[in-house]
């Protein structure tokens, strides 16, 4: 092998070691592989008086390695409540991904995260004596192209299905099925797509009806004079054998061990009594530099309606953001606002953002977004939310304040 390409599988080799994708042993024996196949290789050519360089394997070459991390202070509270006073904690996350393409058509990745196993919690609190913090796998996919304009998603993937913004989604889910993507350029400035999901939601050991959500979600993204643009999607939710169970529990039946909050409509046996398929929509508007101070700004909304739960079953969210499309530079900024309103029965409690008010329904509030640039991939992050339930009985407004520094690499 030539002496600048070993140097460069060295180091990349090296660099897959201490990210911990490759131990130090399987480093070792790749190496060994890749020096045997130049012998061979140079064996074939000699005499001949050429030479012939190793080529390092295409998964290999193909791979692309990202990551970030985040620390976080929190500080929350909840008005009269004796319960839950001021509550601040230091937080941590780090998240770190894999992508290779294996051939034209296909492609692979997987991704760690900090996590003690909620999908709607990436961040891991400081305290417990120095306690060491869990990793978990966040993703690990399998992505079929056979043609440009669709692909086939397997395993446990990023969210396929556009969201404005997280009133019913939140971000750190990553939904876990199949998933079929269409994209296709209708004319110019018109862009055609949609997606069509099925998701497993839950393995129950003692019932024969597991519960799952086929999702249906065509869009348009169109392009306007100016730079300016109108992106809108609809989508109709099918949740199966939702209803009938405890999302408070896990899959084995541990009360308490479950994701769902249980802010929803539910049986004296403590059951969900809705499946909440539902309609949902989404739209944003893209505008412009407006100035040359704001170099970008978006109007924004969702909407969401259950159709089998006949009482607050509706929910909606406004807002806009502007600035810089991102904050990955010094003096590069984004703010953004929004107000939300979810009704108790208008979407399951166990997907909604964990941010707003831990995830409840029945909640109405704004958050408050400002991202500042403070060096290359670094930044410094500001958030403010304020909720309160629709239906309640005492003024229990929560607040919740968050700084963080955001690194990425």
């Amino acid at each position: 092998m030539g002496s600048s390409r070993a140097s460069n599988v060295d180091k990349l080799i090296d660099k897959l070691v201490e990210k911990n994708i490759l131990t130090r042993s399987e480093a070792t024996e790749l190496i060994q592989q890749i020096n045997e196949e130049e012998k061979k290789e140079k064996k074939e050519v000699a005499g001949t008086g050429e030479t012939k360089d190793v080529r390092v394997p295409d998964w290999l070459g193909n791979m692309k390695v990202q990551g970030n991390s985040r620390v976080r202070f929190q500080t929350e509270d909840i008005e009269n409540d004796k319960n839950n006073s001021y509550r601040n904690r230091e937080r941590i996350r780090l998240r770190l991904g894999v992508e290779t393409a294996v051939n034209d058509s296909w492609k692979a990745g997987f991704g760690f995260v900090t996590s003690s196993g909620d999908p709607r919690s990436t961040h891991q609190t400081l305290g417990d004596t120095f306690s060491l913090k869990d990793i978990s796998v966040n993703y690990a996919y399998a992505q079929y192209t056979p043609v440009k304009w669709a692909e086939l998603l397997m395993g446990k993937f990023k969210n396929p299905i556009w969201n404005a913004s997280n009133l019913i989604w939140d971000g750190n889910i990553y939904p876990e099925g199949a998933a079929v993507r269409f994209k296709y350029k209708a004319a110019k400035n018109v862009e055609l797509f949609a997606n069509l999901d099925a998701f497993v939601l839950q393995e129950f050991s003692d019932k024969a009806n597991d519960p799952y959500l086929i999702a249906i979600q065509p869009g348009l993204n169109l392009k306007l004079p100016g730079d300016m643009y109108f992106k809108i999607a609809g989508s109709y939710y099918d949740f199966n054998y939702v209803k009938g169970n405890d999302w408070t529990k896990d899959s084995s039946g541990n009360i308490g061990a479950g994701w769902g909050v249980g802010t929803n409509s539910r049986d004296a046996a403590g059951n969900w009594m809705y499946d909440y398929d539902s309609f949902a929509g989404n739209a944003e508007f893209g505008l412009p530099e407006i100035s040359g101070y704001i170099p970008y700004a978006v109007l924004y909304g969702q909407y969401v309606r259950a159709i089998d739960s006949h009482d607050n079953n509706t929910g909606w969210l406004a807002g806009f953001k502007f600035g810089h499309k991102d904050a990955n530079d010094f003096g590069r900024w984004h703010l953004s606002y929004n107000y939300r309103r979810l009704e108790k029965d208008a979407w399951p409690d166990f997907l909604s953002d964990f941010d707003s008010y831990n995830g409840n329904t029945n909640i109405k509030g704004e958050k408050i977004e400002f991202l500042f640039g403070l060096n290359k991939n670094v930044s410094l992050g500001l958030n403010y939310f304020k909720f309160d339930h629709i239906l309640r009985t005492s003024d229990d407004t929560q607040h919740k304040m968050q700084a963080d520094i955001n690194m990425k690499f």
